[in-house]
C-alpha cells in the first residue's frame, strides 16, 4: 500500500521529543492526525482537497501582490523552529528495543531530511531498516526500505538506490505488501531516468503496466484494486509522465500528470471513507500535498511548451494551496515558490522573479538549511542569472561568489554544472572583471569540449563566450578565430534545433544574439575590406533579429498545414522523427550528467548511434518537405537571404535599409539595387536611440485635449536621429527613390519618413497653425518608405503569382462593439460621426481615435476596450473613393464579428480593411498571441471570444493587394505594438496579401479620413502608381493642403505637423498591384 506519512512522524517527534510508543501498524490514523496539528511555522494543518481547473482558462493577474501579501505577512515561529532542530538532534534512549528504535531512526531521518541534512537522514534510514528487519515487521521494513532507496537517489548513489528498489520489489509480492509494487516501480523509473537509462525506465513501466492490467482484470491476487486502484493508477500515470518529460515530450507529460492528479484526488475521497474502518491508510494531508506537486509539474510542462500564462496560473494555485496547508516556513514550500519564480523569469518579469527566489532562499535559511542544500544552491544560481538579466552585474557576482562557497564540498561534476556557465561569465564581463571572465571562459571551453566534442552546440556556445572575453581583453585576432569556430555551429543549431523546450530555445536564441552582436562590433573596428565586412555582418544581423513571432507563426502554420493532406503527412513524419530525436538527445544529456562510475558506457554508445541515425532520417524528411512545399518551408524556417538574392529582389530605384539594435551596440546597412553596400556602426548607445525616439513620439502621441496643446515636433532632434541612422550610409541609398526598411527595437516605433534630411529651424509667423512644418526637408519629400518584418519576406512577396482577375474592390470591418453599453449607445446614435465639430479657432478639441489604456492594471478583458465610432465614417469615405456602395461592402457594429469575418469569402476582394484595435500578447488576460479585437460574442450573438488571433488569421484565405489595419497602433507600449504588427503582418502575408497599412499612433480622425481616402483615390485613378508612392503623395498633399477649414472658409490649422500626415506605414511590398 501507499507509504504511511513520514512527515507526520516528524511532526509527532517534533511535539514529543521522544520515541514513538506505537508500531506503525498499530498507530491509528486519528491519533496521527491529532498530532499533525502543527507545522514548522506554528500553523494549524487541515486537509485542503483541491479541485480541477475549470474548462475555460482563467488567466493570472499581472502582478504578484496577492502572493507577496501572504508571504510577507507570515513570520517564522522561533519555538517551532527550535523544536524542529531538537527533533533532528535527538538521541535514542539506551533502553529502546528494536521496534521502537526503528521508529525513532525513521522519524529522525525525516526530521534531518527536512533540514537538508541528507547524508545524516540516509544513515538514520539505514539504521531504521536494520532494526525493523530485526523484529520481523515486514510492512514497516518495506516503508523504510523505500525511504532508503529514495535517499540514496537524493545523494546521487544511483546504483545502490536501484539495487534497493529491485530487492524491495522481490520482497513486496505478498498479500499485505503487494500494493507497494506500484510505488516501487515508480521509484525505479525515477532512478533510471536520473541515470539517463530510459530503456530501463521503459522496462519498469512495462512491468507495472502488466501488473495493473492483471489488477484491473479482477485477478484474486489484487482484490484491493476496488479500494486502492485509484492510487495504483496514479502511480502508473506518474511513471508515464516522468518518462515523457525525460524525452522532451512535454505535452504528453502534461496529460499524464493531469491523469495522475485526477487519480490521486479520487483516492483522497476513497481513503476518507475507508479511514473509519482501516487505521492504515494514507493521510489526506499527504495525498493533497502530492496532488499539488502534480499541479506544479503540470505548470512546469506547460512552461516548457511556452504556455507561460497557463503555467503561471497553475503554479499560483499550487503555491496558494501549500501556503494554506504547510505555511511559508516549510522546506516543502520552497520548490513551489522558486518554480513560480522561474516561470516569471521566462516571462521576462525579472524583478518579480527575483523577489520570489529571494523568498525561497529566506525560507531555507530561516529553517537552518545551508546553501549547500541542492534547493538552496540552485536558487542561488537562478538568482544570479535573474540579476544578470536585470543588468545588476555586481549583485549577480556577489551571489555567484556565495554559490562558490556553498558548493565547495560538492562532487566535482555536480559543482561544475552550477558554476561553469555563460551567465556567470557574462556577469563578470559586465562588471569589468575581464581577466576572471577570460579564465572562466577558457575553463568552460575545455570542460564542454571534453564532455561533448568540438561540433556540439554547448561547446560552440562556450567558444562564443570565450571569444567575447578575448575581445574585451584586447586580443582581437584570437577573438575572431574563436568566433569563426563557434558561429557556424550555433547558427546551424538555430535553424535545426533538436529541442522543443520553449525556455531552452529562448535561452539559446538570447545567447546567439549576444555572441553575434559582439562579433559584429569587433568586425566593425577591423581593417578588412569594407565590402567584405558589410556582407559578413549584414547576414549575421539578419539571422538574430527577434524570433518570438516567427516561432509562434511556425507552430500555427504546422497546424494549418493539416488542411493539405500531402503536406500534412510530410509534416507529421518530420515531427515524429524530431520527437524521437529529442527523446534520444534527452537521454544523452541525462547520461552525461551521471558520474562515470554510475554510467553504463554501452548505453551511452547506443544512444549516440541512434541519435546519428535519427538525424539522417529527419534530414531526409525535411529535404523532401522543403523540395515539394518550398513556400511552407520558407514560412516556418526562413533562411537569411544573401546579398545577391536581396539585390535581385529589388526593383530599379529601390534600396534596402537594414538596422540592428543590440544590447550595447547598433549597426546600419544600405543595400542598393546596384553598387557597393554601405555599412556603419551607429555612434550612440541603443538606450540613447530609444530615448530620442521616445522624446520625438511625445509630439505624436501627446496628452493634449486641444489642437493648440499639441507639442512642437523637435525637428532638431529628428535631424540628430537622421545623422546617426541614415547619413552614415547615404552612399548606399540616397540615389534611390524607394526605401525598404527592416529593423528591430525602438526604431519600429517611428516612421523614417518624418526625419528631416538637413538642419531646419521652424519659422514662427502669423499664418495658420503648424504651417511652418511645410518648409522642413522631410525624408518623405524625396523618398517613399515601406517596412518589412525580414529581408526574406521581400523575396517571398516579390515571387507571389499574379492576383486573380475579377476581384471586388473592398470589404471592410469596423466600429466593433465590445460591450452591451456600447451597443446601446450605437443604437441611440445613428447620425454620422463629426469629430471636428466645435469651438473657436485653435481651441478645437484634438479628436483622436481611442486607444486601450491597459498599462498598470492587473486584469484586462475585451469589454474594457474603447469603441471606435469614427472608423465607420472613414470606411464610408474609402468606399466612395473606390466607387462602391458602402451599404454593400461595410460590416459595422454588430456585424464586425468573428463569424462574419470567417464566413466571408475574403479572397474575392482587392482591399480588406479592419478598423479596430490591434492587440499584442498579454494586453488582454490570457492573450498568448497578437490579435484583432472584434465585436463581443454576447453583443453579436455568435460563438467565439471576440478576437481574431494570429493563428486564426493564418487560416483565412485572401488574394489582396492591401490589408488595412487602420486602428492597429504599432507604437503601443515599448514595442509591444510593433511585435503585434509584425505577428499580424506575417499572418496576413501567409493568408494572402501583398501589403498591409498600419498606424503608428492614435490618429486624428478627420485628417486620417482625408489621407486614406486620397491614397485610394490616387491608386484608383492611376493603376501604375505604386502603393508606397501613392501613400507618399497622399501624405505630402495632406501636409501642403488647406488643412482644417472652418465654417467661414478659412484654414484654422494645417495638417503639416507630423502627427497628422505621418501616422501610416506600409508593411510589405510597396510596389504596384
Amino acid at each position: 500500500m501507499d507509504r504511511w506519512s513520514g512527515w507526520t512522524i516528524v511532526l509527532c517527534l517534533v511535539l514529543t521529543l521522544g520515541p514513538l510508543q506505537a508500531q506503525p501498524d498499530e498507530c491509528s490514523r486519528d491519533a496521527l492526525q491529532k498530532h499533525a496539528c502543527e507545522t514548522p511555522n506554528g500553523k494549524a494543518t487541515e486537509s485542503n482537497v483541491g479541485v480541477p481547473l475549470p474548462a475555460s482558462f482563467l488567466p493570472p493577474p499581472r502582478s504578484i501582490a496577492d502572493i507577496t501579501a501572504i508571504l510577507d505577512s507570515e513570520k517564522p515561529d522561533p519555538a517551532t523552529l527550535a523544536r524542529m532542530k531538537s527533533a533532528a538532534d535527538a538521541e535514542p534512549s539506551d533502553d529502546l528495543s528494536q521496534g521502537p528504535l526503528a521508529q525513532f531512526y525513521y522519524a529522525r531521518s525525516e526530521a534531518r531530511g527536512i533540514l537538508g541534512r541528507s547524508a545524516d537522514a540516509l544513515a538514520d534510514s539505514q539504521h531504521a531498516l536494520v532494526a525493523a528487519r530485526a523484529v520481523g515487521n515486514h510492512r514497516l521494513a518495506m516503508r523504510i526500505g523505500m525511504d532508503v532507496a529514495s535517499r540514496l537517489k537524493t545523494v546521487g548513489d544511483y546504483k545502490r538506490a536501484l539495487a534497493m528498489a529491485e530487492r524491495l520489489m522481490a520482497e513486496a509480492d505478498q498479500p499485505r505488501t503487494r500494493g507497494n509494487l506500484f510505488p516501487l516501480h515508480h521509484l525505479a523509473v525515477n532512478i533510471a531516468v536520473a541515470m539517463g537509462d530510459l530503456p530501463r525506465a521503459d522496462e519498469y513501466l512495462r512491468q507495472a503496466l502488466a501488473l495493473i492490467e492483471e489488477a484491473r482484470s479482477g485477478n484474486p491476487r489484487w482484490q484491493a484494486y476496488r479500494i486502492r486502484g485509484s492510487s495504483w493508477e496514479c502511480s502508473i500515470a506518474w511513471m508515464q509522465a516522468v518518462i515523457f518529460a525525460a524525452r522532451g515530450q512535454y505535452r504528453s507529460a502534461e496529460a499524464a500528470y493531469v491523469r495522475a492528479r485526477e487519480f490521486r484526488m479520487k483516492s483522497i475521497e476513497v481513503f476518507d471513507k475507508l479511514a473509519k474502518t482501516d487505521p492504515d491508510v494514507p493521510l489526506d494531508s499527504d495525498l493533497q500535498r502530492q496532488t499539488d506537486s502534480f499541479l506544479l509539474n503540470i505548470a512546469t510542462m506547460k512552461s516548457r511548451q511556452g504556455r507561460l500564462a497557463e503555467a503561471e496560473s497553475d503554479a499560483r494555485i499550487a503555491l496558494f494551496s501549500r501556503l494554506k496547508a504547510d505555511g511559508k516556513y516549510n522546506r516543502l514550500t520552497t520548490p513551489y515558490v522558486t518554480r513560480l519564480a522561474n516561470i516569471l523569469n521566462w516571462e521576462g518579469r525579472f524583478s518579480k522573479a527575483e523577489r520570489l527566489v529571494r523568498t525561497g532562499l529566506d525560507i531555507q535559511r530561516t529553517l537552518g538549511i545551508g546553501d549547500a542544500d541542492p534547493n538552496s544552491a540552485y536558487a542561488l544560481s537562478w538568482l544570479g542569472s535573474i540579476l544578470t538579466g536585470e543588468g545588476k552585474a555586481d549583485e549577480a557576482n556577489e551571489v555567484f561568489d556565495q554559490l562558490d562557497q556553498a558548493v565547495a564540498t560538492w562532487d566535482a561534476r555536480q559543482r561544475e554544472g552550477l558554476l561553469w556557465n555563460a551567465t556567470r561569465i557574462n556577469a563578470l564581463l559586465a562588471s569589468g572583471r575581464n581577466e576572471e571572465a577570460l579564465g572562466a571562459a577558457q575553463a568552460l571551453v575545455q570542460h564542454e569540449v571534453a564532455r561533448f566534442g568540438e561540433s556540439n552546440y554547448d561547446s560552440a556556445s562556450a567558444r562564443g563566450v570565450l571569444a567575447i572575453a578575448l575581445m574585451r581583453a584586447g586580443r582581437g585576432a584570437e577573438a575572431i578565430h574563436e568566433f569563426k569556430l563557434a558561429l557556424p555551429v550555433l547558427q546551424a543549431a538555430q535553424q535545426d534545433s533538436d529541442d522543443n523546450d520553449a525556455a531552452v530555445v529562448a535561452k539559446a536564441e538570447a545567447r546567439l544574439k549576444f555572441i553575434v552582436e559582439n562579433y559584429i562590433k569587433l568586425l566593425a573596428t577591423t581593417r578588412s575590406p569594407a565590402d567584405d565586412i558589410a556582407a559578413q555582418t549584414f547576414i549575421l544581423a539578419d539571422s538574430i533579429r527577434g524570433h518570438a513571432v516567427q516561432q509562434a507563426l511556425a507552430e500555427s502554420s504546422a497546424r494549418v498545414a493539416a488542411k493539405d493532406p500531402a503536406l500534412a503527412e510530410l509534416v507529421r513524419n518530420e515531427q515524429d522523427l524530431s520527437k524521437q530525436l529529442r527523446a534520444r538527445v534527452g537521454s544523452l544529456n541525462n547520461l552525461l550528467n551521471v558520474p562515470s562510475s554510475e554510467r553504463d558506457e554501452k548505453i551511452l554508445h547506443d544512444v549516440e548511434s541512434s541519435i546519428a541515425r535519427l538525424r539522417v532520417d529527419r534530414d531526409v524528411a525535411r529535404a523532401e518537405m522543403n523540395g515539394r512545399f518550398p513556400a511552407y518551408a520558407d514560412l516556418v524556417n526562413p533562411k537569411p537571404p544573401s546579398i545577391a538574392q536581396i539585390k535581385d529582389a529589388l526593383h530599379d530605384g529601390e534600396a534596402a535599409l537594414s538596422f540592428y539594435f543590440g544590447d550595447d551596440a547598433s549597426f546600419v546597412w544600405a543595400v542598393p539595387k546596384s553598387g557597393p553596400i554601405a555599412f556603419a556602426s551607429v555612434e550612440a548607445k541603443p538606450d540613447e536611440i530609444k530615448s530620442k525616439i521616445k522624446k520625438l513620439r511625445e509630439a505624436l502621441e501627446p496628452e493634449a485635449a486641444l489642437i493648440s496643446d499639441i507639442p512642437p515636433f523637435d525637428v532638431g532632434l529628428g535631424y540628430q536621429l537622421y545623422s546617426l541612422l541614415l547619413k552614415p550610409v547615404e552612399a548606399g541609398w540616397k540615389q534611390s527613390k524607394s526605401l525598404i526598411v527592416v529593423t528591430n527595437g525602438a526604431l519600429g516605433l517611428l516612421p523614417l519618413s518624418l526625419l528631416p534630411t538637413a538642419p531646419s529651424v521652424l519659422k514662427s509667423d502669423d499664418g495658420p497653425l503648424f504651417a511652418g512644418y511645410r518648409n522642413v526637408p522631410w525624408l518623405a519629400r524625396t523618398h517613399d518608405v515601406v517596412t518589412l518584418p525580414s529581408l526574406s519576406a521581400l523575396r517571398t512577396l516579390r515571387s507571389l503569382p499574379a492576383a486573380a482577375s475579377g476581384r471586388s474592390q473592398l470589404i471592410a470591418f469596423g466600429d466593433p462593439l465590445f460591450n452591451e453599453q456600447q451597443a446601446e449607445e450605437a443604437e441611440e446614435t445613428n447620425e454620422p460621426v463629426n469629430p471636428s465639430a466645435a469651438s473657436t479657432m485653435r481651441r478645437r478639441p484634438l479628436s483622436r481615435r481611442s486607444i486601450p489604456k491597459l498599462e498598470g492594471i492587473d486584469s484586462a478583458e475585451l469589454a474594457m476596450l474603447p469603441r471606435l465610432p469614427d472608423t465607420a465614417d472613414e470606411l464610408k469615405s474609402i468606399a466612395l473613393a473606390l466607387g462602391v456602395d458602402p451599404s454593400k461592402v461595410l460590416r459595422l457594429g454588430r456585424d464586425a464579428n468573428e463569424k462574419v469575418v470567417k464566413t466571408t469569402n475574403l479572397s474575392s476582394f482587392r482591399i480588406v480593411v479592419f478598423a479596430t484595435h490591434g492587440l499584442a500578447t498579454g494586453e488582454l488576460d490570457g492573450l498568448t498571441q497578437p490579435a484583432l479585437a472584434l465585436t463581443a460574442p454576447a453583443v453579436a450573438g455568435v460563438d467565439g471570444d471576440g478576437l481574431l488571433t494570429m493563428e486564426e488569421i493564418l487560416q483565412l484565405r485572401l488574394d489582396a493587394d492591401w490589408v488595412i489595419l487602420s486602428a492597429c497602433n504599432t507604437g503601443a507600449g515599448e514595442g509591444a505594438g510593433a511585435e503585434a504588427a509584425s505577428g499580424l503582418g506575417r499572418a496576413f502575408f501567409y493568408a494572402g496579401t501583398r501589403a498591409i497599412l498600419v498606424t503608428n499612433w492614435s490618429v486624428h480622425s478627420q485628417s486620417a479620413k482625408e489621407l486614406v481616402t486620397d491614397l485610394f483615390k490616387r491608386q484608383a485613378d492611376d493603376p501604375k502608381l505604386t502603393r508606397a508612392e501613392a501613400l507618399r503623395q497622399a501624405m505630402m498633399a495632406l501636409m501642403d493642403g488647406p488643412g482644417y477649414v472652418g465654417p467661414d472658409g478659412k484654414t484654422e490649422f494645417t495638417y503639416a505637423h507630423p502627427l497628422f500626415w505621418a501616422p501610416y506605414t506600409i508593411l510589405g511590398d510597396g510596389g504596384t498591384r
